[in-house]
């Protein structure tokens, strides 16, 4: 299958953090990509880097020509005076599908209704402003316009903020239906699980490339940390020799070829750079997905002992 998007050596920073350094990849036709890592850890830029919103410091990213795009970003803005209906129409008009066609058409189209219905806002009323919606409703509105439509790719940053559990759920389910491309990223370990056909870790500034899901993804990532340690354990054994014999003064050293000496010190300074394992452990282990339910000042009464009754 051929690539819709390409990164050749791409470098990124912000200040002086290098947030992707000389990453080379490629988003496939029908992929569907998970991109997981910490908070700040360069996920959004990603996105941004490949999506054109933002241009890398240097590298090179190629598009193929005539790709249909749809992105939906944290950092989105929707136009004050438009209403909802106008802010998904939009997305259609970009297709080139509305033309001639009345708004109160396009609204009972069989599935845009279950666009607007599975994402929870066909009750906003298609003539509502925008500017009086919350932010939760104007992220689900963006969503709704880029999901309308036929697409390439979509690209979308943390989708499921907003949503309740049927949303997300129904969400998973209409991505699953489509044959468009898919990057996303998102802190729902179930709906990574659901929907991913390929995990991007973004960490230190590269991006390593894992096959299936969120847990396909912890697996394989534990896989190369246990292979890693092995190859680890047999550098440091063949550098406790070689310090060994680095040790045993000049006059046993000049018996040998000068590259063996230089060979052994490169072998002792090669150290690899650790990772925070702290870190990682707390991210593998904590709960991705958003609140489900709020107690705010809630009091729970138990039953005394004068009326409880064992069953």
């Amino acid at each position: 299958m051929a690539n819709l998007i390409n990164l050749e050596q791409v470098h990124k920073s912000f200040g002086i953090t290098p947030l992707l350094d000389n990453v080379s990849l490629g988003v496939q036709e029908g992929e569907r990509i998970g991109v997981v890592g910490l908070n700040g850890g360069g996920k959004t830029t990603l996105l941004e880097v490949l999506t054109g919103l933002e241009a890398p410091d240097s590298g090179r990213v190629s598009r193929i020509n005539g790709l249909r795009m749809a992105v939906v970003t944290q950092r989105g803005v929707l136009p004050d005076g438009a209403t909802v209906g106008e802010v998904v129409l939009a997305g259609l008009a970009e297709d080139a599908r509305t033309d001639g066609i009345a708004e109160h058409e396009w609204a009972a189209d069989p599935r845009i209704r279950s666009v607007l219905d599975g994402i929870g806002i066909a009750d906003l009323g298609m003539d509502t402003s925008v500017a009086n919606l919350s932010g939760g409703e104007r992220r689900r509105v963006a969503l709704a316009a880029a999901l309308v439509r036929e697409l390439d790719l979509l690209v979308l940053d943390e989708p499921t903020n907003h949503l309740d559990v049927e949303g997300v759920q129904w969400l998973a389910e209409h991505l699953l239906a489509r044959r468009s491309a898919l990057v996303v990223v998102t802190h729902d370990r179930w709906f990574l699980d659901t929907v991913a056909t390929r995990t991007w870790e973004v960490v230190g500034g590269k991006v390593e490339s894992y096959e299936g899901g969120y847990n396909d993804w912890i697996f394989a990532r534990a896989e190369r940390a246990r292979q890693a340690d092995a190859t680890e354990a047999r550098r440091r054994n063949l550098a406790r020799k070689e310090l060994a014999w680095l040790r045993r003064g000049p006059q046993a050293r000049t018996s040998k070829p000068r590259y063996r000496v230089e060979a052994a010190e490169a072998l002792i300074a090669d150290v690899p750079p650790p990772r925070d394992t702290v870190q990682l452990a707390s991210f593998a282990r904590k709960r991705l997905g958003r609140v489900v339910i709020e107690l705010e000042d809630a009091t729970l009464t138990t039953p005394t002992a004068a009326n409880w009754c064992a069953i």
